[in-house]
């Protein structure tokens, strides 16, 4: 569905502070309500270097992606308005390029919001339940879209949870087109170093690997909680099963 922008501003009472409940690298988040579903509305904020046409490519692509664990894109919107605006100084009319993108509503919030400095948090089964569910809804990013779909910027915060605790994977598509207009220098910056596999950070190298890898980390940052949690590219991989059996033992 594509929406106008005087329906969002509608529903969100002109992106009223009360209705936020979120914000990120990428935007801020609105919770709102059209024809009688609660959604999620995120007001993006300006990316150098984004054109409308990709932009509208991507969103198209994966506005057709059904899966159970994956965060629905009900629809998105962008359209340019004029607006006065500060300039050095003086006040020019300028034409902004607003685009909004608009999800299923999960009250569960994200993983990061569950984890704590000792553990997760979480039940064992609660904890499977969403390593396998984030599992499956990567598999089916990777390997049944008729092509390879990345997400790139997989961590606790892009986990969303529903009412019942099941992973569904948020944050698709932007993660992507960010990187295309970014340096990984850039983005090492953005403080997501901890869950970016090492052939990346050494010769920017992209592959589903690179998913899997920040699964197991968020995985390990489950089972460990903030307080143990290390960065995990840093450490060779035969401490990474030493770090594994050391959480898992008894007393730990």
């Amino acid at each position: 569905m594509d929406f106008e922008l005087r329906v969002i501003e509608a529903i969100t009472n002109n992106f009223a502070d009360d209705q936020i409940v979120g914000s990120g690298g990428y935007g801020v988040v609105y919770r709102a309500t059209h024809e009688g579903e609660e959604i999620a509305v995120k007001k993006l904020r300006q990316l150098p270097g984004l054109g409308d046409k990709q932009f509208d490519s991507e969103f198209r692509n994966l506005r057709n992606i059904r899966h159970q664990n994956v965060v629905r894109l009900i629809g998105y919107c962008y359209e340019s308005r004029h607006k006065y605006m500060d300039h050095n100084g003086d006040l020019v009319f300028a034409q902004i390029m607003e685009r909004v993108l608009c999800f299923e509503y999960m009250h569960g919030g994200s993983l990061d919001e569950h984890i704590q400095d000792k553990s997760c948090g979480l039940e064992w089964p609660t904890c499977y339940k969403i390593i396998k569910g984030t599992s499956e809804g990567l598999n089916h990013l990777h390997n049944s879209q008729g092509k390879h779909i990345y997400h790139l910027d997989l961590k606790p915060g892009n986990i969303l949870l529903d009412e019942s605790m099941t992973p569904k994977i948020g944050d698709l598509g932007l993660s992507r087109l960010v990187a295309s207009t970014k340096t990984r220098q850039t983005e090492m910056r953005d403080g997501t170093l901890g869950f970016v596999p090492p052939e990346y950070i050494k010769d920017g190298f992209i592959s589903k690997k690179f998913d899997v890898f920040s699964l197991g980390v968020i995985i390990i940052k489950m089972l460990a909680g903030n307080k143990n949690y290390v960065r995990c590219s840093e450490i060779p991989p035969e401490q990474f099963i030493q770090l594994v059996r050391a959480i898992l033992s008894p007393g730990q």
